[in-house]
């Protein structure tokens, strides 16, 4: 996510203190004091602007706050096991996205532990090529790469995370395996592709919208079920016949043994929070309007369900498991 636009959105949100209609969320007034919501980054992230994003309109609906608790460091675990200590109230949620699904698969925290309320954003993957490359569409780089596997290189944010997943996941469902290499940033994957270091480049459309508008570099394939409107000349990895479709997501959970009528009315609030202005504004600012479908418990819980068998068998796959 742009952290920068975000930052400015939620300055403008705050400072328009917008008015939200009150929703009668439960007949007990849940929430009844303030919810805290746990969480592996730090402040500034973009998971913590997220949280203070949809809080603006929250606390807008509930006349209560909603306060992200940033516990950095041990790869998510101390965030996992700081959010397990808390009692099972209906005040304390931790945030989670495929960050959890892997620590999930690597043995690391059990997500069993956790309950899903509700998935708020889900953005969606795009690989790209620099401006003056040899590969002018997608169909050049899958017939390069099935002749020459791992011939090409991608560059990427992190390793044994969510961009070289799907990165994985496009290696074995298209048979054109890429060669990834994982960076410390976004900055870094960016100079890299631009600098030739690299041949190609996967991030969301949001962080390299500008790259793409000053055609720095081509968009060549879309990770999700149809065309994006601002891309409709780029195909998605489904037309082409492969299933990849998995993409950043951000969503909350409570505890497991929590009680299952506060996530219900946890996500009806959510649900109502991503309805206004002030929050669609921040999404809009960031491209994340084009999937963003906030979804509730039960369904949530089989996204989840279905995110862990993807990120099994790949990861399993590329030799992390």
């Amino acid at each position: 996510m742009n952290n920068q636009l975000l930052k400015v959105g939620l300055a403008v949100g705050l400072g328009l203190g917008l008015a939200v209609p009150t929703a009668a969320i439960s007949s007990d007034n849940y929430p009844e004091r303030t919810v805290e919501v746990i969480n592996q980054f730090g402040p500034g992230g973009g998971t913590d602007l997220f949280i203070r994003a949809i809080g603006i309109p929250f606390s807008q609906i509930t006349r209560q706050s909603m306060v992200g608790i940033s516990v950095t460091g041990g790869g998510g675990v101390p965030a996992y096991i700081e959010f397990t200590s808390r009692p099972a109230d209906g005040h304390n949620m931790m945030a989670v996205g495929p960050e959890e699904i892997i620590n999930h698969v690597l043995g690391r925290i059990d997500i069993t532990q956790l309950q899903g309320v509700s998935r708020v954003q889900w953005d969606q993957g795009v690989f790209y090529a620099p401006e003056g490359s040899q590969f002018e569409n997608i169909e050049q780089v899958i017939e390069y790469a099935r002749e020459n596997p791992g011939g090409l290189t991608i560059a990427g944010t992190g390793a044994a995370g969510y961009d070289e997943t799907l990165v994985g996941l496009w290696g074995l469902r298209s048979g054109a395996e890429l060669n990834y290499i994982p960076f410390n940033s976004a900055a870094e994957a960016f100079s890299a592709v631009l600098g030739g270091h690299t041949d190609l480049l996967f991030e969301e459309y949001g962080p390299a919208r500008s790259l793409v508008e000053a055609g720095e570099i081509n968009p060549l394939v879309v990770f999700m079920e149809e065309r994006l409107p601002v891309l409709p000349d780029v195909p998605t990895a489904e037309e082409l016949g492969f299933e990849v479709n998995i993409g950043r997501w951000r969503g909350f959970a409570m505890h497991a043994d929590d009680d299952p009528d506060h996530a219900e009315a946890m996500y009806d609030i959510l649900a109502e929070a991503a309805k206004q202005d002030v929050y669609k504004n921040i999404e809009e600012q960031n491209a994340l309007q084009f999937r963003s479908v906030v979804i509730g418990p039960e369904e949530f819980q089989e996204f989840l369900e279905g995110e862990i068998e993807i990120y099994e068998e790949v990861l399993g796959a590329l030799g992390h498991l």
